[in-house]
């Protein structure tokens, strides 16, 4: 009886456990809703919005008069930790088949993408990877990001 409630117990935890894989794949998701959202905001505020990212998080930042500021005033586009640092952020232009930019370390100045203002945005895809899984999020003309494990 001891032996079943420890096989059921460790079945449970197993279930409840989260993937990392999946955890990761939920982090790319809500990136890609910011990013819709983000363009909502830069066409409402008629002014650029970026996308600043490195490997222990992200934020939306404008440019106001030359200078970088941090979108404050929006909760949802607040700054945000990655849940598990990241090893590798790349980010690969439409039609490419290498990243244009990559961040390998630490201290490694941020990836920066425009969110700009207009309804057609040009495509690109976003590749995270943690010590344990990989997800890439490819946003297309639209700005609609899908999330692919890999």
């Amino acid at each position: 009886m001891i032996v079943l409630a420890g096989i059921l117990l460790s079945i449970v935890t197993i279930s409840v456990t989260p993937d990392d894989r999946q955890e990761l794949a939920r982090e790319a998701q809500r990136v890609g809703q910011l990013f819709a959202l983000a363009a909502d905001e830069a066409r409402i505020r008629q002014q650029p919005i970026y996308w600043e990212a490195d490997l222990n998080g992200y934020r939306f930042v404008t440019i106001v008069a030359g200078e970088r500021r941090l979108v404050s005033d929006d909760d949802l586009l607040r700054e945000r930790a990655w849940r598990e640092p990241l090893q590798t952020l790349a980010m690969v232009p439409a039609g490419a088949e290498q990243p244009s930019q990559i961040l390998l370390g630490r201290g490694a100045p941020p990836l920066r993408v425009a969110i700009a203002r207009e309804w057609l945005q040009t495509p690109l895809r976003l590749e995270l990877a943690t010590a344990s899984a990989q997800v890439a999020i490819d946003f297309d003309e639209r700005g609609r990001g899908t999330v692919h494990l890999r």
